[in-house]
């Protein structure tokens, strides 16, 4: 009896592509929302400041995602409209465990805020005169700014050692501070910069290519 070849239907011809590479493992269900429910409880600041804590729970920690997926991911929910953060976990939850875990996870992830906010807000609208809470406000936006400060030298290490990243880097440094630029231009300009890094050596290098088997 020979061997059955698998059956080519309609609708099967192409592979699968899987959601995770081979270094990268799949936790279960349970495991992200805990951890998402974590990042959520624990990662004050919001935006920029709790990219210290993402990584270090998902890529060192745990090790679900790799090092150049996270950079990956974190550069492609710069550019969608929203909380960069919840862009970022609902994103690499949905890498993980698909639409069920991403839609657990982003639950997971806004829950602790949401609860805490309604708690705190009536209480924080009859002292929000006190001197106490007005300091302690400070500090914590002085906590917020040394952690967004911690992100970015963390950033600028990762950076890629190339001339243009760090031309790009200044220049969206430079028109932020002293222009009035829409953020997503920023970052429009950095994705085009990197994708002619790429393009133009290649379309010209072939053209060398050829012109030397002309001669």
């Amino acid at each position: 009896m020979g061997m059955e070849h698998p059956r080519k239907d309609k609708g099967q011809g192409q592979m699968e592509i899987p959601l995770l590479s081979c270094t990268e493992s799949a936790p279960a269900l349970w495991q992200i929302v805990r951890t998402w429910l974590k990042i959520g409880t624990i990662g004050f600041g919001g935006g920029y400041a709790v990219l210290d804590l993402i990584h270090s729970e998902l890529v060192i920690k745990h090790k679900w995602i790799s090092e150049q997926r996270y950079e990956n991911m974190t550069a492609l929910s710069e550019m969608g409209p929203g909380a960069f953060t919840v862009n970022l976990l609902a994103a690499i939850a949905y890498r993980l465990g698909g639409v069920t875990a991403m839609i657990a996870a982003t639950i997971a992830l806004i829950l602790p805020s949401f609860l805490i906010i309604v708690a705190l807000a009536g209480v924080f609208l009859v002292w929000e005169k006190n001197l106490v809470v007005e300091s302690a406000v400070k500090g914590l936006t002085a906590g917020v700014v040394g952690l967004l400060i911690a992100v970015v030298w963390d950033m600028v290490k990762r950076i890629p050692g190339h001339w243009c990243c760090f031309s790009v880097g200044i220049a969206a440094l430079l028109l932020g501070l002293f222009f009035p630029v829409n953020p997503i231009w920023l970052v429009l300009m950095g994705a085009l910069a990197g994708a002619a890094r790429v393009l133009v050596p290649e379309r010209y290098g072939k053209k060398s290519v050829q012109g030397g088997r002309n001669l």
